[in-house]
């Protein structure tokens, strides 16, 4: 049994970069109605109408900042979320700061952007979820939760606190239908590396990271794939 084709697929942090790219290639690949969430009415409005072109399913679209739980708690009492699904935890930022440079403000933001966002959104949604056949709430991390790395010291820390969550949440699930999965990405090309002057084609294409979260849809309710790493073929930069 796969995941139902009338229940909703949310994607937070879906107005650019991997979350854009993964709201395209799930309008593409899956019949689901998508549920898209971020900060940027602009970007999301460009999401969705690039989602529109591929598929002519219901997609809809809400601004909120999810560091903010009273937000977030307002936007779900919304009838668009009773029939949610799958659930996919992207939004966040990447912070490059040295460890030795960065200051608790530094720390702050990223805990907010990075960990909270999907701690908030995931347990308003948590019971809807668990009420499904089938259910997954799949989680963006990075491999800066394994083994931080000095020149991002507060965004390896906001990682890693969100890797101990989704770790915490599967044991927790055991017993629901609800499959928790970590997507570990290495250096993945976003918006976040614009004006590097790195070449695309060196870094993960994004575009595979909404592919194997189709794939995860597709699978029984047997079945948690609890971690996939996603890196470049030729290693991180």
């Amino acid at each position: 049994m796969a995941i139902s084709p009338e229940a909703s697929i949310v994607i937070t942090g879906a107005s650019q970069g991997i979350g854009r790219s993964i709201a395209v290639i799930l309008a593409e690949l899956l019949p689901n109605p998508l549920i898209l969430i971020a900060r940027s009415a602009d970007g999301l409005a460009e999401t969705k109408k690039e989602c529109k072109l591929l598929s002519s399913k219901r997609i809809d679209a809400f601004t909120c900042d999810l560091s903010n739980a009273d937000e977030v708690n307002k936007l779900l009492q919304k009838a668009d979320f009773d029939n949610v699904a799958v659930l996919v935890n992207n939004a966040g930022y990447f912070l490059q700061k040295s460890v030795l440079e960065c200051e608790s403000e530094d720390y702050s933001s990223q805990f907010e952007a990075n960990t909270l966002t999907a701690v908030h959104i995931t347990n308003g949604l948590l019971q809807r979820l668990n009420n499904q056949p089938e259910a997954r709430a799949v989680f963006i991390c990075s491999v800066t939760a394994q083994k931080g790395q000095a020149r991002c010291g507060a965004y390896s820390a906001s990682k890693a606190a969100l890797n101990g969550y989704i770790q915490s949440l599967r044991e927790a699930l055991l017993d629901t239908k609800t499959a928790v999965t970590s997507i570990i990405l290495g250096q993945t090309f976003s918006t976040s590396w614009d004006g590097s002057g790195i070449d695309p084609n060196r870094l993960a294409d994004p575009e595979d990271v909404g592919r194997v979260i189709a794939g995860l849809c597709g699978l029984s309710s047997r079945t948690c794939v609890e971690e996939v790493v996603i890196r470049p073929q030729q290693g991180d930069l």
